[in-house]
């Protein structure tokens, strides 16, 4: 059928007045709708307003209860124009829950929830969310401090430590951790990933880790009740503990008298004593400390992980004096790795940090006056020949001022150790205690690493062997490392400079930081838990300033 001219218009009116009638529907519940909302974003907004006024005059509050930077808080909170981070009109919002998470996991990380008021935020939060309590505005605005304090608190914690560890030792000079962590907290808050924020504070290096899942397991050897002592004999009691240590393999239900043996002299190893698989006095003494001794020992060590640098862009070298071991890491990981011989139990290697400022191709040995008193002097005495033959030079000291001397007009029969005024310097050489490479970061102690012509000491388990220094199995490796992008040093120009024999100083463009550090307690390449006596006296002193 055909509509006439008509009826088409007929038809178009009737369309346009659909589409107004359209038009006005959506105005009037655009309208309506905004009606609704607009009383909430102003009652919102003015929430936010008065609470902000009541904020800045809580900027201090319950520093008491966790110490954190007040200027932290406070920078928080100006660059919001102090409106409350974590708390809305309703009461605490989302994140309060994922903080409130990573607070009460504290003690996975070797910290206390206490340090950060877990208990009293979660009284606080409960208090709004069971509807029994409904605080005042004030006592909200508190809360939110509070709840900024403990993630400020918590985080600095993880990312650096609990105590500065300049305060333990003297020569400490490694940089603090300096995150911004009030603009980290900004952020995590935006995106709502306060938990992995806070997880990502923690140290990098895989021996952190491993040490926080050993301590998972002890403290669940602990709250199951620890260990009982054990007699002087070989006997279930014994058994049982060296299957739960790990030293006896959980397959052997009857050990025999070998297999015990064995398990013994594994747990010797562990705890740096003579493995000789016999159960003496010292290794009954270590099998009967208490597990939460262990436990505080894992705790102490973690915190001396967090002294080292997080940056994922940093080099440096670690030397872990304990385990004879160096390490050049890099984003958390070590990437060369070589062992070492530390300082004697009486010429202990300290425990510092320095930069390594250059090396020294074929060195020199100045050596030092105690060796020269103690060691070179008697052996001058025996042998007439021995100055020539280690190819060393004598110098005689006078006001400050040293002069190269003839050793043969020299009566050294009549020289004794007092009053002694010469000095000693070894030529490079086969004989040359340091090897062809000496890496000398400057220190009060004078001590370098260096390489060494005794590499058949590398084969002993236990190698402190030296007068404080340290010898390197592949001192070769290492230099290339460091003078890789330090100009063309590859490892076969290095080679061919030891080869000429000739002393030459390389010095770096880049200073590279070294640290020198004791643990009592790591997990080493093989997965193997070791613990150590405290021979420096370090736990002790950390121990103590933890608790003040």
């Amino acid at each position: 059928m055909r509509l006439s001219c008509g009826d088409r218009t007929l038809t178009r009116g009737r369309s346009i007045n659909v589409i107004v009638l359209a038009f006005f529907h959506v105005i009037c519940c655009t309208v309506l709708l905004w009606g609704c909302i607009k009383p909430r974003l102003v009652e919102r907004d003015s929430w936010a307003t008065t609470a902000a006024s009541l904020l800045r005059g809580e900027i201090n509050f319950a520093n008491d209860l966790v110490q954190a930077d007040d200027t932290a808080v406070s920078r928080f909170y100006l660059q919001r124009q102090d409106r409350p981070a974590w708390c809305g009109p309703t009461g605490p919002l989302s994140q309060v829950d994922a903080l409130l998470y990573m607070l009460a996991t504290a003690e996975d990380d070797g910290l206390r929830r206490q340090d950060y008021a877990y208990e009293h935020i979660r009284g606080e939060v409960a208090a709004w969310r069971d509807g029994r309590d409904k605080p005042d505005l004030l006592r909200l605005v508190r809360l939110d401090v509070l709840l900024t304090r403990a993630f400020l608190a918590f985080g600095g914690h993880l990312q650096r430590g609990r105590v500065d560890a300049r305060t333990i030792h003297g020569e400490w000079k490694a940089p603090v951790q300096a995150a911004d962590l009030s603009g980290l907290l900004e952020t995590a808050l935006d995106l709502q990933h306060v938990g992995s924020a806070l997880a990502r504070l923690r140290p990098p290096q895989a021996g952190y880790n491993h040490l926080r899942d050993v301590l998972a397991k002890y403290r669940s050897l602990a709250a199951s009740g620890g260990w009982p002592q054990l007699a002087p004999r070989i006997d279930a009691s014994m058994v049982r503990r060296l299957t739960t240590m790990g030293d006896l393999p959980a397959e052997i239900k009857q050990p025999d008298r070998r297999q015990i043996a064995e398990a013994i002299a594994h747990f010797q190893q562990r705890h740096g004593l003579a493995a000789d698989g016999r159960l003496d006095d010292l290794t009954l003494a270590e099998l009967n400390r208490p597990v939460t001794e262990r436990i505080a020992a894992i705790e102490l060590n973690m915190e001396r992980w967090r002294w080292l640098p997080h940056d994922p862009d940093t080099k440096y070298i670690l030397v872990r004096i304990a385990d004879y071991e160096l390490d050049a890491v890099e984003g958390g990981k070590a990437v060369l790795s070589m062992r070492v011989i530390v300082g004697k139990p009486y010429w202990r290697t300290p425990i510092f940090s320095a930069e390594l400022t250059h090396l020294v191709i074929n060195p020199y040995w100045y050596i030092p006056p105690s060796i020269a008193v103690e060691e070179v002097l008697p052996r001058i005495k025996r042998d007439p020949d021995y100055l020539r033959r280690h190819d060393i030079s004598v110098f005689a000291v006078t006001d400050m001022q040293s002069r190269s001397v003839d050793p043969v007009g020299i009566d050294w029969a009549k020289i004794s150790s007092e009053g002694f005024d010469y000095s000693f310097a070894q030529a490079p050489g086969p004989d040359n205690p340091l090897g062809r490479l000496k890496f000398i970061f400057p220190n009060p102690y004078n001590v370098y690493l260096h390489d060494t012509p005794n590499s058949e000491l590398f084969e002993k388990k236990k190698r402190a062997f030296s007068h404080g220094c340290i010898r390197l199995e592949k001192s070769a490796d290492l230099a290339a490392y460091i003078l890789r992008g330090q100009g063309n040093w590859p490892l076969r120009r290095i080679e061919q400079a030891i080869q000429s024999q000739i002393n030459r100083q390389v010095v770096l463009v880049r200073p590279l930081p070294v640290y020198l550090l004791y643990w009592t307690a790591w997990v080493d390449e093989e997965g193997i838990l070791q613990f150590r006596r405290d021979e420096y006296d370090s736990d002790q002193r950390l121990r103590q300033a933890l608790i003040h």
